[in-house]
């Protein structure tokens, strides 16, 4: 049964000039001023507060209603030609949606990505143009689906024979570029996040022992390039923030150098840049040797200076070409692997000397929060997880010492000193019988034959340690 409300509703909107809203609400809000009757009620035919409409454009993630809203309008028939216009533009920008293949919004967002790292450019523009628009180009983002990544992946794989690592970092770029329209409410979802990767072996980091490192060190000593070296190995730098390293970013008297900024190579162009993290922009404290080797390199490129006269371009930087110029960043790490080849060195990379150094700190009782600082890693669960192969001897170590310092009255003796000191029982004992064992574990042994003495009771714990 239809309202007198209902009623007067109807025919206002059969009136000329009031406008049918299907999508959305127009309202009046009511103010102190309103005229009101009797109960306290404002009279709407007599009211002259302003008047707003809302809109429904979806729900969030927990489930809550998004609603616009706008007020302010002197009449209802303003703010109805208002919601209109708002429903008009959105069934545009939602007709224009539906248009877009997932190639045109690629270059669409690569080219309003702004607050990105050049490295990081050239990384998503290679994905893009190599993987992502020759696979999922044609589709439209309103139709982008799982499946249609799990397809592409899946070719990746076994087409083009790419490696798990370079799809997940395919799939690293993809799924930004879809968290960007999701935001920009260009799709529901992201269909990236259905997906599931193949999974990638960690490869193990590689190092060099000290004796190796020192050998290393001791071989290029005469090359003009050898406090560079020294630096990365000693210091902890990446390779970009050697490359960018200044005169006057080095404090003599405080023995310290400051890292502010690193050389990047952006597809052949060389620009200075930020270090890679916040936590890159640290000041790493040296040892007098380091000095003394800085000292020397600076001997020998004020020769260079010289020699050059005016040719020689002054950027003020400490690691230079012979004329004074910037050193492309593949160059140094072919020279390095070269100089390695040649000290008959087992082959790792550049940034493999960072690891070295890395490694020997905290091979050395080197608090792990030190070494993450002087890396400039932006948290100390990056240096234990990249570092993980040093971390067990570490713990041992820190074991060891923690039980030094607890007095005891009688002498304690050591897992070492005991394993060394059985070792002839062990040897003459029925355990080392490999038949009599085996027959003893399947059936065990008779009662009373047990011992409590733990010299005879775990001789394999000296095998496990």
């Amino acid at each position: 049964m239809r309202t007198a409300l209902d009623a007067r509703r109807s025919r206002a909107a059969d009136r000329p000039g009031v406008l049918t809203v299907r999508r959305g609400s127009v309202f009046q809000r009511h103010t102190t001023a309103c005229p009101r009757d009797g109960q306290g009620q404002p009279r709407p035919h007599r009211c002259h507060g302003p008047w707003s409409y809302s809109l429904l454009v979806g729900y969030g993630p927990d489930g809550k209603r998004r609603q616009v809203s706008r007020s302010g309008f002197p009449t209802k028939r303003a703010a109805q030609e208002a919601l209109v216009d708002l429903l008009a533009r959105q069934d545009a920008e939602i007709a224009e949606v539906h248009r877009l293949s997932v190639a045109s919004y690629l270059g669409q967002w690569l080219e309003n990505k702004r607050k990105i790292r050049p490295t990081t450019r050239r990384g998503y523009e290679s994905h893009v143009r190599l993987y992502l628009r020759p696979q999922l180009g044609r589709i439209l983002l309103a139709d982008l689906r799982p499946h249609h990544l799990d397809a592409m992946y899946s070719d990746l794989l076994a087409g083009e024979g790419r490696g798990p690592a370079t799809v997940q970092r395919i799939h690293a770029t993809l799924r930004t570029a879809l968290n960007a329209a999701v935001k920009r409410r260009l799709i529901p979802w992201n269909p990236a996040m259905h997906v599931e990767l193949p999974a990638a072996e960690k490869p193990d980091t590689a190092v060099w022992t000290s004796q190796q490192l020192g050998h290393f060190l001791d071989e290029v000593a005469g090359h003009r390039l050898y406090a560079l070296f020294h630096l990365v190995a000693l210091a902890g730098l990446r390779r970009g923030e050697a490359l960018g390293l200044r005169w006057v970013d080095i404090d003599i008297v405080a023995t310290n150098l400051r890292v502010v900024q690193q050389l990047l190579d952006t597809g052949g162009e060389l620009r200075f840049g930020p270090p890679k993290t916040r936590s890159g922009v640290r000041i790493v404290p040296l040892d007098a040797g380091s000095i003394e080797v800085l000292r020397q390199h600076r001997v020998r490129q004020n020769e260079e200076h010289v020699a050059w006269g005016d040719a020689w371009v002054d950027r003020g930087l400490v690691f230079t070409r012979e004329n004074g110029e910037m050193i492309r960043p593949d160059y140094l790490s072919h020279l390095f692997v070269r100089l390695a080849t040649e000290a008959n060195l087992p082959p790792i990379r550049l940034h493999d000397l960072r690891h070295t150094s890395a490694s020997l700190a905290l091979a050395a009782g080197i608090p792990m929060k030190v070494v993450s600082q002087r890396l400039g890693h932006s948290s100390i669960a990056i240096t234990a997880d990249l570092y993980t192969h040093v971390v067990p001897a570490v713990a041992q170590d820190a074991a060891d010492r923690i039980a030094a310092v607890v007095p005891r009255r009688a002498a304690t003796v050591t897992r070492h000193e005991y394993c060394e000191s059985t070792a002839d029982d062990h040897a003459t004992s029925p355990w080392r019988k490999p038949d009599e064992a085996k027959a003893q574990v399947r059936a065990g042994g008779p009662r009373g034959t047990r011992t409590h003495n733990p010299r005879i009771k775990s001789p394999l714990l000296c095998q496990l340690s």
